[in-house]
């Protein structure tokens, strides 16, 4: 095994399922009308988490999943209908109303109010949007192949991959108030409107995907079983 060539694929299958540029409107959306610092503390609360929910699962998604007896396509169907809920709040514009009625009540310090809406929006932004069923399944699927190679350097890799993703996820998600500047606010309330229509289109699929795996994989045989 090419170490070198399997964590740049790793790192570019995991940056295209994380799609952090694809959610920054809906990061704006959430964080409409908030001061600067504390936009960029929520930035990093996000950031954080996301990096302790793609340890988790890289360390330990098998057992998770198995522990609960679910399956990935179990997860992906439940994800799918949340995603579904959350693009209709996006095109509606709830999302990001709530979030900004939040901050209006919340006057303390920028860390309290960065908090006060992270705990509002860590679910779904941070999972499923970012964390989704496709990372989670990306990071399971690495995380055997290190432990079939018994490679310490590899293990270590995956890591390093993953903390950098997270760094990275925090940089695009900074970015955000100069892609405001750019669309205005007209721009991103049409921008992330169209982003809603498609996260409910996501979450559409999903739940598709994991019915049809579900269809394929579990109820298809037994039916053939009994003929």
């Amino acid at each position: 095994m090419n170490e070198a060539s399997t964590l740049s694929t790793f790192a570019a299958t995991l940056f295209a399922l994380l799609n952090p540029l694809g959610m920054l409107p809906v990061f704006i959306g959430y964080t409409a009308g908030m001061k600067p610092n504390v936009q960029r503390w929520l930035a990093l609360f996000v950031s954080l988490t996301v990096m302790g929910l793609m340890l988790i699962f890289l360390f330990s998604g098998k057992a998770i999943i198995d522990f609960f007896g679910i399956t990935l396509d179990s997860f992906r169907v439940a994800g799918g209908i949340l995603l579904l809920l959350i693009g209709i709040q996006i095109v509606t514009g709830e999302a990001g109303k709530s979030a900004g009625d939040l901050v209006v009540q919340d006057q303390a310090s920028a860390i309290s109010e960065a908090k006060s809406v992270y705990r509002q929006i860590v679910v779904p932004f941070a999972m499923p949007l970012l964390v989704g069923p496709g990372v989670i399944a990306n990071l399971i699927l690495y995380a055997n192949e290190a432990r079939a190679v018994r490679s310490p350097s590899f293990s270590l890799g995956l890591i390093g991959v993953t903390i950098g993703i997270s760094a990275l996820t925090l940089a695009i998600l900074l970015s955000g108030r100069a892609l405001r500047r750019l669309l205005g606010d007209v721009g991103l309330s049409i921008f992330t409107r169209v982003l809603g229509l498609l996260v409910a289109s996501i979450g559409i699929q999903f739940v598709i995907t994991g019915l049809s795996n579900v269809v394929v994989q579990t109820i298809a045989p037994a039916v053939l079983k009994l003929h």
